[in-house]
């Protein structure tokens, strides 16, 4: 069982351009109150990202890889959302994904750079 901020997250989104931040606890924890904060993100930056998503290799992919969060293991996912459609694959936390390697790596650097300002 994790105490403390356990789940982090980030969000990025191309209208309006932007990455919102999370921390939060798994449970209610008096000491531990969600914490978010929203980044500017500049066209460069997002097309940057979207050139590293393979999208044929990410829909192929089961919604589910492996065992997430088995045994406390932790459990990390990418959501991807277009005009008609979505797409979100949950696998084991520190996985790399055959298909979506790049693409993990650059959102892994983004999630430590921005949580990390929280």
């Amino acid at each position: 069982m994790c105490a403390g901020y356990c789940q982090q997250s980030i969000n990025v989104t191309s209208n309006p351009l932007q990455v919102v931040a999370l921390k939060r606890p798994n449970f209610d924890q008096e000491s531990y109150p969600p914490v978010q904060r929203s980044f500017s993100f500049s066209a460069s930056q997002w097309e940057q990202l979207i050139s590293r998503l393979n999208l044929k290799a990410f829909l192929a992919l089961d919604n589910t890889i492996g065992c997430p969060d088995c045994a406390d293991g932790g459990a990390e996912w990418i959501q991807v959302d277009w005009i008609d459609g979505t797409k979100h694959v949950t696998f084991d936390y520190g996985r790399t994904v055959k298909g979506i390697e790049e693409l993990m790596k650059q959102l892994r650097q983004m999630g430590e750079e921005y949580v990390s300002q929280l």
